[in-house]
């Protein structure tokens, strides 16, 4: 039945593609047709027995809409190849194809703007050749001529490079819409809800400065300056988040990430002060790297005056760099204490309720 069938049909235009050492010759595989995409066109030869190639083309690039003039049959026969058009086993990926029945056939590629062969760049070259020859004889004797075509040169090229700009900017501009239009949503879903405070936003990450350790956020088409000294870690490039504003200075209070991933070129070490100095300190990482860091906002410089020479830091490097950085908290000798005494407690009061204490 052919819920069981393993086999596959298969144009096969390269060789060493498969291997066709078991196969058979099954003229039942007759078939004309292109691919997909449209850009393929592939016939048995039992269709085209006793015609010539450009016969054949030419038929094909009428029936498709194509004018059969000699640049479209060329850049059809760039990609001109005789094939098979094969039953095959399915193999596991990056296995050859074995080939169990085939039928011969030819196979071209269908003329494309964005593709030049061999062959008609050649035509393309002749042409050139011929144009230039024909069109120094005529711009010597004739300086204005000469001009003109300079001038239709240059607007051709102005035209091209306009399109491509435009296609760029509709890219973009589509783009755009998409992320507008997502955030929208989103805050309309949230607005209708009434999940969020009036003074809580949902922000996207445009821009990550690391050298200046800045991110710039955007909101409700505003933008937004924030220190990465007041964030927890370095966010990735449009990241989304949920920023706290004031309401009276519209300035962000707090940052609340919607995920936990970080840049990717970020690396985070652990680091013991050496000394502390103003707005400035002395570190040594873990890979017994010494980094000096200086403030270059207020907040980096209010946490360094609370610093002390011994104390711990983990600092996130990027590039060779500090990004961003941040106090580890040191645990008390009396705070351990107390959770022994705490774990004793605890076990006493299970013996008295017999009740099982679990091994954690």
């Amino acid at each position: 039945m052919a819920i069981f069938d393993k086999t596959q049909l298969k144009v096969i235009a390269e060789k060493g593609e498969a291997e066709f050492s078991k196969a058979s010759l099954n003229k039942d595989l007759s078939i004309a047709g292109y691919d997909q995409d449209g850009k393929f066109f592939y016939v048995t030869m039992d269709k085209v027995l006793f015609d010539d190639p450009v016969s054949t083309i030419k038929t094909v690039l009428e029936a498709h809409g194509f004018v059969s003039n000699l640049e479209n049959i060329l850049a059809c026969l760039d990609s001109f190849a005789f094939a098979a058009y094969a039953k095959t086993g399915t193999s596991r990926a990056g296995s050859t194809l074995k080939v169990n029945e085939y039928n011969a056939c030819i196979r071209f590629e269908l003329p494309q703007k964005n593709r030049i062969g061999a062959i008609l760049q050649s035509f393309y070259d002749e042409i050139s050749k011929y144009e230039s020859q024909s069109g120094n004889e005529t711009l010597q004797s004739d300086p204005e001529l000469k001009k003109l075509k300079d001038l239709k040169s240059e607007a051709a090229e102005l035209k091209r490079k306009n399109k491509e700009l435009q296609e760029q900017v509709s890219a973009l501009t589509l783009q755009l819409n998409r992320e507008q239009k997502s955030l929208s949503r989103a805050s309309r879903a949230l607005d209708s809800q009434k999940v969020l405070p009036d003074n809580v936003r949902i922000c996207k990450v445009k821009q990550v400065d690391l050298r200046r350790r800045t991110v710039k956020l955007s909101s409700q088409r505003k933008e937004f300056e924030v220190p990465t000294h007041l964030l927890d870690r370095v966010p990735r490039f449009q990241a989304r988040c949920l920023a706290i504003f004031d309401e009276e200075q519209d300035v962000p209070l707090g940052i609340i990430f919607l995920d936990n991933r970080e840049a990717s070129d970020v690396e985070r070490r652990t680091a013991e002060l050496l000394y502390v100095e103003g707005d400035a300190f002395k570190a040594r990482d873990s890979r017994r790297n010494e980094l000096q860091v200086k403030a270059v906002n207020d907040l980096e410089a209010d946490t360094i005056k609370s610093l002390r020479r011994g104390m711990k830091v983990l600092v996130s490097m990027s590039e060779g760099h500090v990004v961003h950085f941040s106090v580890l908290s040191e645990l008390q000798p009396g705070d351990f204490i107390v959770r022994v005494h705490e774990q004793f407690i605890v076990g006493d009061i299970g013996r008295n309720q017999l009740v099982p204490i679990s091994d954690d």
